[in-house]
């Protein structure tokens, strides 16, 4: 069942956001940390301020993922057509419940919810070392667009 994230989410969203930034963290520890997710901006969430939604999917009566997006308009910038965008921000699967298509309806949800809100298109990042989330969103129909460089500086 996916359905909109709660307070009584925050703990268990914290866990798989806890288990994803000690991922990023091992995979890019020059950038990365891990730590927990800020709770004010997780209720922040919840409450829907500045375009943000988030849902949770369950199985078993456990939150085994969650995504989390914003809804953001073209910069004021005479090149840039107007139009509005979702900003997948997260998306965690907890690592027991990969592999069952959880990822992916949960970018169903949001593509869902999306189309309600009038969205021309949807965007992301991912990390360069993460292949089998850029794998996923080619299956779900994103495509390479921009590219991030970066150069160490210290």
């Amino acid at each position: 069942m996916i359905r909109l994230i709660a307070k009584e989410d925050i703990q268990r969203v914290n866990e798989l956001y806890f288990a994803l930034f000690k991922l990023t963290a091992q995979t890019e520890p020059y950038y990365h940390k891990p730590t927990y997710q800020n709770e004010d901006f997780l209720k922040s969430i919840i409450d829907q301020q500045n375009g943000f939604v988030g849902y949770v999917y369950e199985k078993n009566d456990l939150v085994a993922g969650f995504v989390i997006a914003q809804l953001q308009t073209s910069p004021p910038y005479e090149c840039f057509k107007q139009l509005n965008s979702v900003y997948l921000m997260d998306i965690v699967v907890d690592e027991h419940y990969r592999g069952q298509g959880i990822g992916a309806k949960l970018i169903d949800k949001i593509k869902d919810w999306s189309f309600r809100n009038d969205v021309d298109y949807l965007e992301l990042s991912v990390l360069a070392k993460n292949k089998k989330a850029y794998q996923l969103y080619l299956r779900e129909g994103f495509v390479p667009y921009n590219m991030s460089m970066r150069s160490k500086l210290k």
